[in-house]
């Protein structure tokens, strides 16, 4: 008969040690952590404050190539989890794969616009407008119109998506509220098909760019 702890009259808690098969199930779940600990970013393992043979394993994962040796590695890494408290570093995870799914988001938003307007579609242009500074919207309209031209200009030429990427960079900006510089408009302007002078001022805030 198995031992109980009771706690009242209508609660009990089962007192028994995890059977094997649990055990198993949480040495996977561990090990899957540590996989997915194993691929964050350097800086962002920094603020976990991971026990030291724990950020070293990791780091030496990271180094590794060949599947079987990072197969190896990951149970290693799994295996010290096992003294780690695993509670904090699985809403560390959660929250950067919900930062990563916004992120994009955002980005699949900015290209959905950036496609729409280079197939000639403005019926959002002036809402995207909005998203910047009153006084800034008269020449970010005429700047992004030119960069929409000059994109389908290489386009239809096979050039390199210069002014394609500049947009992107552009409309990111906007999507994020970032101060902007009007002033990239003189590169913007010109000749519609001038895509080695275009708009090489705007500021770009962001790195990524489809």
């Amino acid at each position: 008969m198995r031992p109980k702890a009771k706690h009242n009259d209508d609660d009990e808690i089962d007192t028994r040690p995890p059977s094997r098969s649990q055990k198993k199930r949480d040495s996977h779940a561990l090990q899957a952590l540590g996989g997915k600990l194993a691929e964050m970013p350097d800086s962002a393992l920094k603020r976990l404050n991971l026990a030291p043979r724990l950020a070293e394993a990791i780091k030496d994962y990271k180094a590794l190539t060949k599947h079987e040796a990072k197969r190896r590695q990951l149970q290693f890494i799994g295996a010290l989890m096992r003294d780690a408290d695993a509670d904090p570093l699985a809403r560390a995870v959660e929250d950067m794969e919900g930062g990563n799914r916004s992120q994009a988001r955002a980005f699949h938003e900015v290209e959905a616009w950036r496609a729409a307007l280079i197939s000639g579609n403005e019926s959002h242009l002036e809402s995207i407008l909005m998203l910047a500074k009153e006084e800034d919207r008269n020449t970010l309209r005429p700047q992004i119109r030119q960069l929409v031209r000059n994109a389908r200009a290489e386009q239809e030429k096979n050039k390199p998506p210069r002014s394609a990427r500049t947009l992107f960079r552009l409309l990111r900006e906007l999507q994020q509220g970032t101060t902007l510089t009007p002033a990239g408009a003189e590169g913007a302007g010109g000749n519609d098909t001038d895509t080695e002078g275009e708009a090489e001022s705007i500021p770009s805030h962001t790195t990524a760019e489809f």
